[in-house]
């Protein structure tokens, strides 16, 4: 498959104003939490959903040797582990981690060799049913309603955390995402009627909007995004987010891991620059290849964080935050500022598919 890698690129960069996207870097990648498929059951969803990240660490310039040997002295790794992983330096969930001494040393190393971690971070859940706004928006094709657009899908995504479950059980009656025109109206209307009783947890006005979208797309004839779909596969690929990134940065040498299904679809797809083939990626095994290995424990960490900020309150968050211990506290500040230090380098480096209302409070807990 062929991809235009201008025609990609051009609308991105004028849209959000991306800068050095063209500059030459090294960019190393992991993932974690990529379950492939994630379908509605008989008895609710086949994995838990959790966070997808792709991503990793990244320098400027061409490949260079990694003074890896510094930081396995650093945290004590047994010669025997082939690979790092996160696990290697601590375990449980995102606050625990960041308690973790090798933790704090490993995150501290990025700091002091001057790597930039660049990130993509999807929520399965809020990605799986943003098709239900731009289906509506799409077919009433009014500009005023997508100005709207993004409150309305953080609406909508937190109605349907409060009872996750029970908006599942609409999902499988109606077969979603494949409803149909011919049961646009009912699915409308028992989803609304399902997410009622959580209408407290959002501002009056904001369930309003919500509501009237819903109506209004009761009324046309058709919700284009949710035809002809699969029945019950809510996501079923995370291969455009590697799409996107080797399409945005072009002059980057890009080192992915092997991980088999991935790597057959990518090294199918050939990147065209005009008529220019670009050669900038690979593919590695993670034991053979240090920035690989780097890579892992801050993807696995940021998947860590998005699934805990999901999964919490504003309030609770507020309250952890204000509960940290000393060591946790240092190992957050660290990441926090490896984060900020890569944004300011370039806004490519981060990208969070996740509702607006929890990257709020992502940024919130991170910047406190």
């Amino acid at each position: 498959m062929d991809i235009d890698v201008r025609r990609h690129r051009r609308v991105e960069i004028a849209m959000h104003g991306l800068n050095h996207a063209d500059d030459e870097y090294t960019l190393y990648y992991d993932e974690t939490n990529n379950h492939r498929l994630v379908r509605i059951t008989d008895t609710g969803l086949n994995n838990e959903a959790k966070c997808f990240v792709l991503g990793g660490i990244g320098h400027r310039g061409p490949p260079r040797e990694l003074n890896f040997p510094a930081l396995r002295a650093a945290l004590y790794l047994q010669p025997t582990n082939r690979d790092l992983k996160l696990r290697h330096l601590g375990s449980g969930d995102f606050l625990r981690l960041l308690g973790s001494v090798k933790v704090g040393t490993y995150l501290q190393w990025l700091e002091d060799e001057g790597f930039y971690l660049h990130l993509q971070a999807i929520d399965p859940i809020f990605w799986s049913i943003v098709d239900i706004i731009d289906s509506i928006l799409a077919e009433a094709r009014d500009d005023r309603l997508n100005e709207m657009i993004w409150p309305l899908k953080d609406t909508l995504n937190t109605l349907v955390r409060a009872d996750l479950h029970a908006i599942i059980d609409v999902f499988r009656r109606f077969d979603y995402p494949n409803v149909g025109a011919t049961r646009r109206c009912q699915f409308l209307e028992t989803l609304l009627e399902t997410m009622e009783p959580g209408r407290s947890l959002c501002p009056p006005f904001a369930f309003q909007m919500l509501k009237g979208i819903l109506q209004l797309g009761k009324q046309l004839d058709r919700l284009p995004f949710l035809e002809d779909e699969t029945p019950g596969e809510l996501v079923a690929q995370y291969r455009d987010f590697y799409m996107a990134r080797l399409s945005m940065m072009i002059n980057a040498h890009h080192v992915l891991d092997a991980e088999d299904q991935v790597s057959r679809e990518v090294t199918t797809w050939r990147f065209m620059d005009g008529d220019r083939q670009l050669d900038h990626f690979r593919f590695a095994v993670s034991h053979e290849e240090l920035g690989i290995q780097m890579s892992d424990p801050v993807v696995g960490l940021i998947g860590k964080l998005c699934d805990f900020i999901i999964v919490h309150s504003e309030a609770e968050l507020v309250e952890a935050r204000a509960e940290l211990n000393d060591r946790q506290r240092s190992s957050l500040a660290t990441l926090s500022r490896l984060i900020d230090r890569s944004l300011d380098e370039s806004d490519i480096f981060a990208n969070f598919v996740m509702a607006p209302s929890h990257q709020r409070r992502l940024w919130a807990f991170l910047d406190e």
